[in-house]
């Protein structure tokens, strides 16, 4: 009897799911329409993908840096998914390329859901309205600008949420997602300090080996007709001029001033030397003192080694959380997803390059945020940095703000300060992690776990 009322009660919740279905089409087929009728414009990356795609297949240069109004400067391995778009009729790429990122969000947002609601020995049950309150007021705004760019970072964000699914589990193949993000984009190598700090030298092995594998992939399989290496000349025309602690400027490609770039290279940049070149995206007030390129290059190291030193804090934290906890693979699930989202904070600092579409990845940081706020410890100073992340980051909106004021605030860097705040919040609330939340103490919660 328990057993036929159990299957009909599964059956009622599938069937009740079933109205999502037509939801989903219908936002497919608006959301294609949409793309597509916004293709012409000029700041769209799609037609740049799908260009270095068919370029590769005939075995032709892709790097063509002042060649090419918007040229292709990822590695070699980001322009094979884009092989077999570049064989879709043209009408085709932009819908299908917005059912792919669609997708992509269903899934990261199923796997978060998973996240918010699982049990937490000790604390109190989820509060999913809230949770996704917060997460989405953090994180959605940069998802959506991925949708309006054409951009690929929804693909960065899909192995990073594969990595931290399984780096929940404490699976070693987390490494392995990394690696495909990190041959499409090269930030995702951050992982390797992760796995390191945490001892998992077969994450790191397997890391480096599948990198390395999937960088060298398009020589065997699309070779160039010229005879010479993918990488070779990726970094010939794309990374040979960049410097360590520099940000990212090549003629043809990126101007060093611009205040797209939100990385924190490019930031310090703007603010600490008076640009050379003048451009559509270049504030030349902004700058507040006019430093040496030298003593430019010196701070903007001295800042990168600080979010270095913090993102291994976090690890460090979320490592004596597991070792001290009763039931420790509970509590890998909960401090997993915020060491991935401090390497996923780094990752968009660190970059010479990081564009807004960029901090999609913020919903990593958020979710996780959202849960330490409500399921955790009563925590003055997370609120605190959380409020100021909202402050800089969500609430200085174009919509809000006017696009004038809030081009002068990207100009001062407003989003690579708001990142700045995600990093220090998801660090206090791995390092409370390990804590009872306000009101149970180590004792109950041990008892209640037993």
């Amino acid at each position: 009897m328990d057993s036929a009322r159990a299957t009909g009660h599964n059956g009622a919740v599938r069937t009740s799911r079933l109205w999502w279905l037509p939801l989903l089409l219908a936002v497919m087929v608006f959301g294609s329409w949409w793309s597509r009728d916004r293709a012409g414009s000029n700041d769209r990356e799609l037609p740049v993908y799908v260009t270095g795609g068919e370029r590769m297949a005939a075995g032709e240069e892709i790097y063509r840096r002042g060649a090419d109004a918007k040229p292709f400067t990822y590695p070699p391995f980001a322009a094979l998914p884009f092989v077999p778009f570049a064989r879709l009729p043209a009408d085709w790429q932009v819908p299908a390329w917005f059912c792919l990122n669609f997708t992509i969000v269903l899934l990261v947002v199923r796997w978060l859901h998973a996240f918010g609601r699982r049990d937490v020995p000790g604390a109190p049950p989820p509060r999913l309205v809230w949770f996704w309150g917060l997460t989405l007021l953090l994180g959605l705004h940069h998802v959506l600008s991925v949708f309006a760019n054409q951009s690929h970072d929804l693909l960065i964000l899909g192995t990073v949420v594969l990595a931290a699914a399984a780096w929940c589990r404490g699976r070693s193949t987390a490494a392995l997602w990394a690696a495909v993000g990190a041959a499409t984009k090269a930030t995702p190598l951050l992982f390797v300090g992760l796995f390191a700090l945490r001892l998992r030298l077969l994450a790191v092995t397997l890391l480096l080996a599948a990198t390395a594998g999937l960088t060298w992939l398009p020589d065997w399989w699309f070779p160039r007709g010229d005879g010479r290496s993918w990488v070779a000349v990726w970094y010939d025309v794309n990374l040979a001029g960049l410097q360590v602690g520099g940000t990212a400027s090549a003629d043809g490609a990126w101007n060093a001033h611009s205040w797209l770039n939100q990385s924190l290279s490019g930031t310090l940049t703007r603010l600490l030397t008076a640009p050379r070149i003048p451009g559509a995206f270049v504030d030349e007030q902004v700058a507040l003192v006019h430093w040496s390129d030298a003593a430019c290059k010196v701070a903007t190291l001295v800042a990168q080694g600080l979010v270095l030193a913090v993102i291994a804090l976090g690890v460090l934290f979320a490592a004596r959380a597991v070792r001290a906890a009763t039931d420790r693979a509970a509590m890998q699930r909960t401090v997993g997803l915020g060491e991935v989202a401090a390497i996923a904070c780094g990752m968009v600092l660190l970059s010479p390059q990081s564009s807004k579409s960029h901090f999609c990845v913020w919903l990593l940081p958020a979710a996780f945020l959202a849960d330490r706020l409500l399921r955790g410890r009563r925590d003055g100073w997370l609120w605190l940095l959380l409020g100021l992340a909202l402050l800089l980051g969500p609430l200085t909106g174009k919509d809000l703000v006017g696009k004038r004021f809030a081009n002068a605030l990207n100009a001062w860097g407003n989003v690579t300060w708001c990142t700045v705040a995600l990093l220090a919040a998801t660090v206090r609330g791995l390092w409370t992690s390990g804590q009872p939340p306000t009101g149970i103490t180590r004792s109950s919660t041990t008892t209640s776990a037993a």
